[in-house]
């Protein structure tokens, strides 16, 4: 066996380095995700994630994968029914992500289901559930419509009309139901090692630094999350492409609170996950490392941020219909440029990674609450305008909208 490329002595000490960064031993999921090697390594090295933990001097907890006691089901339910609290609703598990304490994968493991788990703690099942196969692939089509392309898990969860549960529920797995979109399905498995890390100096070319993973999910061939299968590790993934590995996770907390605090007096309200990934700084990853969720991260800038903190538009309230071919038109009337700054939309998708946004100069929630409106009232074209992101975040500070004749 050949010379191996790190000593015991460096695994450890990178091992300690990283617990002390994360002020605690960290979970396997957070070192794939952002520490200095897979948590496989740590395994085949020493036997075990927890061996290697113990061998670094560090605290380890139950056989649980993340190697911390499991958590109460009393205090996942206690959880469940505040964020039910603030949202007016049993949440969805698009909601729970953004607002709870815990993963929704522990609730599925616990429970068996996330409906399972909102029946425990006495909220209705998510209506998502009762999704009709045609409701679900209208709406995929119509999400890769607006993204131009097929939307990958990831998107889908994030950014996407539902997530991607009821679709794995309906149709199997997600590859299955991109096949009754009539969507086209990449298989990363079989691109090589040296494709996926050319891709990634390539995307680095352009750039002008080192791809962060949701630079590489946003504008590369393939999402970050292929590299951290393939890999081990997203810094990993670097080290092989001979790049430094990121250290986007040394990001010290009062920087995330300050960013956080300022991004808040910017949109005149606390900002959603969504409109931190828009509009932010930093993304809500390095937030979910630091405080566990987003909604503690708003606990930690300022106690009334919670009581403040309002919905996504993008997460509760529709489009309307055929939002894709009125989005479209839109940018068309609009000659595909902003119209505050003039930035063309090649510009944008090269700056930003996606396609140029289209306001609402009065919000989608104006009409949605109320009972004489319809969902498709603020999609009239005066009421709407194509916009840079950065034109689009000092827009929505105004108290007067600019109107388009």
């Amino acid at each position: 066996m050949g010379k191996k490329l790190y000593s015991d002595e460096e695994l450890l000490n990178r091992l300690q380095e990283f617990a002390s960064e994360l002020g605690r031993p960290p979970s396997q999921n957070e070192m794939n995700e952002s520490g200095p090697h897979a948590a496989k390594t740590y395994a085949d090295r020493f036997g075990s994630w927890n061996e290697a933990l113990k061998t670094a001097d560090l605290e380890t907890g139950t056989n649980e994968p993340n190697g911390r006691p499991a958590t109460p089901k009393a205090d996942l339910l206690a959880d469940l029914k505040s964020v039910a609290e603030i949202a007016g609703e049993a949440p969805s598990e698009r909601i729970y992500r953004d607002h709870g304490k815990y993963s929704v994968k522990t609730y599925c493991k616990r429970f068996g289901r996330w409906n399972s788990a909102l029946r425990a703690a006495g909220l209705e099942p998510n209506v998502e559930l009762n999704l009709s196969e045609e409701t679900l692939i209208t709406a995929l089509q119509e999400f890769a419509e607006e993204l131009g392309r097929p939307p990958t898990t990831d998107e889908m969860d994030q950014d996407g009309p539902y997530t991607t549960g009821p679709y794995k529920r309906a149709f199997g797995n997600w590859n299955q139901a991109l096949r009754r979109a009539g969507l086209e399905i990449y298989y990363a498995r079989d691109v090589s090692e040296d494709t996926l890390v050319s891709e990634l100096k390539r995307l680095s070319d352009e750039l002008g630094h080192i791809p962060r993973k949701e630079e590489m999910r946003d504008q590369g061939k393939w999402s970050g999350s292929v590299y951290q299968k393939r890999f081990g590790s997203w810094n990993e993934a670097l080290t092989a492409a001979g790049f430094e590995p990121n250290t986007r996770w040394r990001i010290p907390r009062e920087d995330l609170l300050t960013e956080l605090r300022e991004l808040a007096g910017e949109l005149g309200h606390p900002p959603t996950t969504s409109e931190m990934l828009e509009h932010g700084k930093y993304t809500t990853q390095p937030y979910w490392r630091v405080f566990g969720s987003w909604r503690t991260a708003l606990q930690a800038a300022d106690p009334d941020y919670l009581e403040n903190y309002r919905q996504s538009d993008t997460e509760t309230i529709p489009f309307g219909s055929n939002w894709p071919q009125i989005r479209e038109e839109i940018i068309g009337r609009d000659n595909e440029s902003c119209l505050r700054c003039g930035m063309d939309r090649e510009t944008h998708r090269d700056q930003f990674g996606r396609d140029l946004p289209v306001h609402h100069r009065i919000p989608r929630r104006r009409f949605y609450n109320d009972p004489d409106r319809s969902i498709d009232d603020p999609n009239v074209p005066s009421n709407l305008l194509t916009l840079c992101i950065p034109c689009h975040r000092c827009l929505e500070r105004l108290p007067v909208q600019p109107i388009i004749g």
